[in-house]
């Protein structure tokens, strides 16, 4: 009897960290969902809570801190994130996430050569998913846009069309993410007509990106952007308002002030 208690015992011993390890990458598969989830909607509060979650469980876990970083970069604190995506990118230099969190800040910077750089070792990645490939399009768009800024009226319509074709590639890859739209909506509401720009279709692409996602804080105030444009003040105003709700310290705000 103390024989079979004893290889009991052992048994246990053995199996029992299959079963903690178990429970525990249980966990964290589940707060690494929440995380994305909350991410996606742009409820970046409780996107922190959740990843806070995830580095109690694993502190080194490059997912959860990919995902601190992306809500720090969306508020603003560009140099703590840049160090976090830093840290990840040591460990993965083709974490794809982390890449395009980085373009983002140095399309910020105005340092475009940089953000397309980061954005192009996105796109030469093997088995790239749909909605990242998408991310990384609208942000090849964006970047295009600001390069065109600087051209020529001529400059200006022969590249716009090039920047259209990256913003429509995003909206067919990933129809269901609210930031394609919104990339496709705002390139509508401010390029020359010849170019591309139509404020009717920038209305639909930032209607459709405040659907998907309410909590949008540039969607909603791009939108009021254009109904201003439209001169329907009352949904300037609604929309302006709920932007500033969400995000009062928002740069798509800050240029509208400026108007």
């Amino acid at each position: 009897m103390k024989k079979y208690i004893l290889a009991l015992l052992v048994l246990i011993a053995a199996i029992a960290p299959f079963f903690i390890f178990k429970n525990t990458h249980t966990a964290a598969q589940a707060v690494r969902e929440h995380f994305f989830k909350y991410l996606r909607a742009r409820k970046d509060n409780l996107a922190l809570e959740e990843i806070e979650k995830m580095l109690a469980i694993d502190p080194n876990n490059l997912s959860a801190i990919w995902g601190k970083a992306e809500v720090l970069r969306r508020n603003y604190k560009f140099k703590e994130s840049e160090e976090l995506l830093r840290r990840v990118l040591s460990q993965d230099p083709n974490h794809v996430p982390s890449l395009i969190s980085l373009s983002y800040i140095r399309y910020h910077d105005d340092n475009l050569r940089d953000a397309l750089k980061l954005l192009k070792q996105v796109l030469n990645q093997p088995n790239l998913d749909r909605e990242n490939k998408a991310l990384a399009f609208m942000l090849m768009g964006s970047v295009n846009a600001k390069r065109s800024e600087r051209r020529g009226l001529l400059g200006k319509i022969a590249y716009g069309m090039q920047v259209k074709n990256y913003f429509e590639k995003a909206k067919i890859l990933a129809p269901d993410l609210s930031d394609v739209h919104l990339g496709l909506g705002t390139f509508c509401l401010f390029a020359p007509r010849m170019a591309g720009g139509d404020l009717n279709k920038a209305i639909e692409e930032l209607e459709l990106a405040v659907k998907l996602t309410p909590d949008f804080a540039t969607a909603n105030a791009r939108l009021a952007q254009a109904y201003k444009k439209k001169g329907d003040l009352a949904k300037y105003n609604f929309y302006l308002k709920r932007a500033k709700e969400l995000d009062s310290e928002n740069e798509a705000l800050k240029e509208i002030a400026k108007e």
